[in-house]
């Protein structure tokens, strides 16, 4: 989201006010040492939601940032968000960090396009730490529809899977010939569902890496309709 004025934020909260939730930190819990799981807190019952949706949280006067929950139940009234702390001295890494239990604050309520497609039989959900909400949110949404779903995370740590329940493939950064080849492996092997259009593959982090994959994809017959994507950061590109 881009950085604007504090008077424009604060008016957009004014008059925007039945698009925001009061929202207080329940739990926080360390994943691994840059991931954070944090449960919220608010009134959901009047809040929609589906797999891959992004709430928005003010992370100072000028900036928000955009996450994905999960777990979002709205009877108990709570939702939860993995967060990555990529960089320590970044404003988001920090607000997160200052975060306790007991906390409040406004939170703009999940919005997006329509990403998920419940009637696929296999649901494949690319990406790397930023993506493991949607992840986490779109096994939630497929193990309810009692359909097959598959992971492939690129991670510096595979444990990361492990301690969500998240189990699935797993590549070290930035190694492409490992991804391609692991891409491949399961085209091979899911063939018919394939060439049926039967698989869905959601493609989300970073948009250069997912632009390399979309493109593998397509090469290797994946019909563009069975890709979804939505890039969540680029190198160099704030805000996005």
């Amino acid at each position: 989201m881009p950085s604007l004025p504090k008077w424009i934020n604060d008016t957009v909260e004014n008059v925007l006010s039945s698009k925001f939730k009061e929202c207080t930190v329940i739990s926080i819990e360390p994943v691994a040492q840059n991931l954070r799981h944090i449960r919220f807190s608010a009134d959901l019952q009047d809040v929609e939601f589906e797999p891959a949706y992004a709430i928005g949280i003010r992370i100072n006067e000028r900036d928000y940032r955009n996450y994905s929950p999960f777990n979002f139940n709205k009877d108990s009234g709570t939702f939860d968000v993995i967060f990555h702390m990529h960089d320590p001295t970044a404003a988001g890494s920090h607000f997160i960090n200052s975060l306790i239990i007991g906390d409040s604050l406004k939170i703009l309520m999940p919005r997006g396009k329509r990403f998920f497609e419940p009637n696929a039989k296999i649901h494949f959900s690319i990406g790397d730490e930023t993506s493991l909400g949607s992840s986490l949110s779109i096994k939630e949404a497929v193990e309810e529809n009692g359909c097959q779903f598959i992971c492939l995370h690129e991670l510096e740590e595979a444990s990361m899977l492990e301690n969500l329940n998240l189990y699935g493939y797993h590549n070290p950064k930035n190694n492409t010939m490992r991804l391609i080849e692991a891409l491949n492996d399961f085209l091979i092997e899911e063939r018919e569902t394939i060439y049926n259009d039967d698989a869905i593959f959601y493609l989300t982090g970073n948009g250069e890496r997912m632009s390399l994959i979309k493109k593998f994809l397509k090469a290797k017959g994946v019909s563009p309709r069975c890709i979804r994507s939505q890039a969540y950061w680029i190198e160099g590109k704030k805000g996005l």
